[in-house]
């Protein structure tokens, strides 16, 4: 089976989609690993200088064993000459309590609380962490002093026992130092100005792509459209050169038929092949009718007509059929003032529709019909609960001779369609094997795109 135009657009539609989806995500994959890298970085480079800052602190207070005057004297002239660099923001240290025991700042409130210090997941190894202020945010890095080392007895003379006094026990104090966090978060806003561009493209290339499957699929559908209108106006050619010349024999042998036929005694063999014969020339005729009207459609006689009185009429008209087969009717009309339609050729397009939905039910089922208005739009519905439609046959369904039954003509789903285009409509169909089909019937209702 040839694949159709628009399955073969929607392809390629598709092999240019995904190349399009796949480069924008790889495109912010990268940016996204760059700008992680970049922060880590930065992170990690300001990190080691705390460290070291926390070093030299902790040196000094380890050197000041010898006396408390001493040793609070030198930590607080080491902090003091450290917080006079550019960069540093506070060098604080907090006791178990959740106090300071020693804080430097450069600027007045430029620390801090030391409540939210404590508070930190602290503990021997550094860590940082971004910390509003009063005045700025402030990258700080912070751990748990490490207890220095017992003093070493002995050794060369001695000299080790006399030079350091044992420290005495002390609770953990966590020292600070507030960096200043303007270089991060320059890092971080340049971060995220590559991802928005890295993402902008990215979604500029999805677009495109997107854009170019909607109008390939647009161009297929139009590709179909003058395909379609091609084989219309081939049929036409021949349907008006050919309708002439079967008609009128037709006609003869119509008559001749129904001459012999009343010749014969009513239920004799005769007398049904006679009618046999009558019925097989009105379906010729019908093919010929249907073909003209498919090929060379009249110009429509607008009318206002009320929806539901032209349904109803339709289904009046297949209400024998319906009983023959069981088949339960339910209806659903809103309330649709008169639109402008061409009732015979509307009425036409209806029963073409009921009598499908019939034949699909031949053991019974429920045949639904329904109008509504929906925004500026009309809708006519008819479904039935029969065998479906199978999906491969879905896009062939309105090509003049496609057809699934032994007794069609493969004429009425493409005269239905051809009305409702007539109107400035459209058809739908939904249908589904084993459950059913549902055909709508699109149409304006104050008469534009007609």
């Amino acid at each position: 089976m040839k694949t159709p135009p628009s399955t073969l657009w929607q392809r390629r539609g598709l092999l240019l989609l995904i190349p399009a989806v796949l480069a924008a995500v790889i495109l912010i994959w990268f940016a996204v690993q760059g700008r992680e890298r970049e922060q880590r970085t930065i992170a990690r480079i300001m990190t080691v200088q705390g460290e070291t800052l926390i070093r030299a602190v902790e040196a000094t207070r380890r050197m000041g064993w010898r006396g408390q005057d001493e040793r609070q004297f030198r930590l607080r002239a080491l902090m003091d000459e450290m917080i006079r660099q550019g960069d540093l923001r506070f060098l604080g240290l907090v006791d178990a309590e959740g106090r300071f025991e020693e804080l430097s700042e450069a600027e007045p409130g430029s620390a801090v609380d030391a409540a939210a210090l404590a508070a930190l997941p602290a503990s021997s190894e550094a860590a940082w962490k971004i910390i509003d202020t009063a005045t700025q945010p402030v990258f700080v890095v912070y751990r748990f002093s490490r207890p220095p080392r017992r003093p070493m007895r002995g050794g060369m003379h001695g000299m080790m026992e006399q030079s350091f006094e044992e420290p005495p026990s002390e609770a953990p104090t966590l020292i600070a130092v507030g960096l200043d966090a303007t270089i991060y978060q320059r890092a971080l806003r340049k971060d995220f100005l590559t991802l928005a561009m890295a993402g902008g493209l990215g979604l500029t290339l999805v677009f495109a792509g997107a854009a170019s499957m909607f109008w390939r699929r647009k161009v297929a559908g139009l590709e179909e459209e003058v395909a379609r209108q091609e084989r219309l106006a081939a049929l036409g050619t021949l349907a008006a050169g050919v309708a002439h010349e079967i008609r009128n024999p037709l006609s003869s042998i119509k008559g001749f038929a129904t001459y012999f036929g009343a010749k014969f005694e009513p239920g004799s063999q005769d007398r049904e092949l006679a009618e046999v014969m009558i019925g097989e020339v009105d379906r010729l005729n019908r093919v010929v009718s249907e073909l003209l009207e498919l090929t060379h459609p009249s110009e429509l006689r607008l009318a206002a007509t009320v929806p539901a009185d032209l349904l109803s009429h339709a289904l009046k008209l297949v209400e024998g059929d319906c009983q023959a087969k069981g088949i339960a009717v339910q209806t659903r009309f809103a309330e649709v003032e008169p639109v402008l339609l061409d009732a015979d050729r509307m009425l036409q397009a209806l029963l073409n529709l009921l009598l499908n939905a019939i034949q699909a039910m031949p053991k019974g089922g429920t045949l639904s019909v329904s109008a509504q208005p929906v925004r500026d739009r009309l809708e006519m519905r008819v479904a039935d609960t029969g065998c479906g439609i199978p999906p491969e046959d879905l896009e062939r369904i309105f090509d003049p001779y496609f057809t699934t039954k032994n007794q069609g003509t493969g004429l009425g789903l493409a005269t239905v369609r051809t009305i409702a285009q007539a109107h400035g409509g459209r058809v739908r169909i939904v249908s589904e094997p084993g459950r059913g089909t549902e055909v709508t019937l699109d149409l304006p209702r104050k008469g534009e795109g007609r």
